[in-house]
């Protein structure tokens, strides 16, 4: 593409929840429940005293979580970058990116960052159009495409509602 083309395409910009909200059955509760007063009898009994404090705070950050109302945030490809929130990401900052796009189960894109310190950046496509993210982004950023699908972290994380 020659660099009016580029610079004719509009910045791609949407909204999403800063945190999913999973539809969580009573069963998947009494099951939380039971795990976690097992693993907290297991770390009191042990004497494992940081193991029963780090069990207690996993609790209180999922109930607060789930009490509370996720905030909006404002995600913008433009021609410099990445802006999320009040947070801008220059292109030069991130190594690559990936999109998984299975509309049954996920629709994310996925950013690797060139410093290795710095965990992926995970976006919610939400309704966009995957094409026209694609064709912008791989104008200024290298597209992994060897990776197909979502981080186990994410997909554990999906797969257990948490």
């Amino acid at each position: 593409m020659d660099q009016e083309t580029i610079n004719s395409m509009e910045p791609i910009s949407w909204s999403f929840p800063e945190l999913e909200k999973y539809d969580r059955g009573r069963r998947w509760y009494i099951i939380a429940i039971i795990i976690g007063v097992a693993l907290l009898a297991y770390a009191l009994f042990s004497g494992n005293w940081l193991f029963a404090l780090i069990i207690v705070m996993v609790a209180m950050v999922m109930f607060i979580n789930h009490h509370s109302e996720a905030r909006e945030l404002q995600f913008t490809i433009d021609h410099e970058g990445l802006t999320l929130g009040a947070k801008k990401y220059l292109y030069n900052e991130i190594k690559n990116f990936w999109l998984v796009y299975d509309p049954a189960i996920t629709k994310k894109i996925f950013f690797v960052f060139k410093s290795s310190t710095r965990p992926i950046l995970v976006i919610p496509i939400q309704g966009e159009n995957p094409v026209n993210i694609r064709s912008f982004l791989r104008q200024y950023l290298e597209e992994d495409l060897e990776a197909e699908a979502e981080p186990f972290s994410e997909a554990l994380g999906r797969l257990l509602k948490i």
